[in-house]
């Protein structure tokens, strides 16, 4: 057999031994994923009550914002951060205020604000290491 009869044997392998490779390596981020939202699903909920204690307020008023964040048996943690959010025209949500709150309590948010609308509101919890993320029913607040 002569040289040049093999280089193309040497290239047909050559390309196997790649394209055999390239299935085990898409293959193993599959598999990691499963791990992960395996471990989603053991996220502790939590439940958000919140809404204005005003629903109308003047300009520079402050907007106050009151409710409990329940976890159910998932058991203290450190303070959990809390969002108040607005709802763009664009719909995406930003945040406006954030307050500490120890899992199973009662939260106060407020801001204070110097233009006129209607702001549609919520109150969001990101994902912690034990929590899964949530958020509140949207209300509306009024800025005269």
């Amino acid at each position: 057999m002569t040289t040049s009869m093999r280089r193309p044997a040497r290239w047909a392998g050559l390309a196997l031994s790649l394209a055999l490779s390239g299935l085990c390596l898409t293959a193993v981020p599959a598999q990691a994923a499963v791990p992960a939202a395996h471990q989603a699903a053991k996220k502790k909920p939590v439940h958000i009550k919140a809404g204005p204690v005003k629903s109308r307020v003047h300009k520079g008023e402050q907007i106050r914002i009151h409710g409990h964040v329940a976890t159910g048996p998932a058991g203290r943690a450190d303070d959990e951060i809390l969002y108040l959010q607005e709802e763009t025209q664009a719909g995406v949500w930003v945040n406006l205020a954030s307050a500490s709150c120890l899992p199973d309590n009662d939260f106060d948010l407020g801001l204070r604000l110097n233009v006129s609308g209607t702001l549609t509101l919520r109150v969001f919890h990101p994902e912690t290491t034990l929590f899964a993320t949530a958020t509140s029913e949207v209300f509306a607040v009024v800025v005269l």
